[in-house]
């Protein structure tokens, strides 16, 4: 009986703690694809502050840490030393279809975004 009540205790705050680490997941990513959607060349100072911010989040994943990263070095494309990085991404189990959606579309950019980009990142984005 015990082990019931602590049970029916532990499962809602385990959710309360739980929740919000799938919150700022959903949101690292839905934040990156706003940024990708309006890309002009390379992210604006702002943009690369909150980029910067999430590579540095301890609650982010290794994924969306390295998307902030390749996305901050983006200037024209990306760069050389993030290519193969999120090339490998697309293919790591441990990644999720996001961040696999978001390194194929970062991949395939040449300064701006095309139109089907855009609606991709919309799904992203969560828009």
């Amino acid at each position: 009986m015990k082990k019931i009540l602590l049970s029916l205790l532990l499962i809602p705050a385990l959710l309360l703690i739980a929740a919000p680490s799938a919150q700022a997941a959903d949101s690292a990513i839905s934040t990156m694809a706003g940024i990708v959607m309006h890309l002009n060349h390379y992210p604006n100072g702002s943009e690369l502050k909150t980029l910067a911010d999430i590579s540095n989040d301890k609650h982010a994943t290794k994924g969306e840490q390295q998307l902030a990263r390749a996305l901050m070095h983006f200037h024209h494309r990306v760069t050389e030393g993030d290519a193969p990085l999120l090339r490998k991404l697309q293919s790591d189990t441990a990644a999720s279809a996001q961040e696999k959606e978001l390194a194929a579309i970062l991949l395939g950019i040449a300064h701006h975004p095309t139109d089907s980009d855009k609606q991709r990142l919309q799904a992203l984005s969560g828009d």
